[in-house]
């Protein structure tokens, strides 16, 4: 699944619609190729979907993500590796 360039507040509603249409126990992948700002809500919405994604037997990956994507993800004190095991 490619991720829009803003991960902000107008993109998680929309984030959440299309993860809500998914069957994620075969897993998911995201493409964070075109991230340039990943906001707090979104990073939320994704340890959401992983979390999910591992209850339902699946795994969750986080691919191509930036050296400005992962700078936003330490200042949350995430990694994008946490991001994918759903921070527990």
């Amino acid at each position: 699944m490619k991720l829009p360039a803003r991960l902000d507040l107008s993109a998680a509603q929309q984030l959440v619609q299309d993860l809500a249409d998914k069957d994620l126990s075969s897993g998911i992948e995201f493409d964070a190729n075109e991230v340039t700002h990943m906001g707090a809500l979104c990073v939320q919405v994704l340890i959401a979907a992983s979390r999910t994604t591992q209850d339902a037997g699946g795994q969750m990956t986080l691919d191509n993500v930036s050296e400005r994507v992962d700078q936003q993800l330490a200042s949350l004190g995430l990694t994008k590796e946490a991001v994918m095991e759903g921070a527990r």
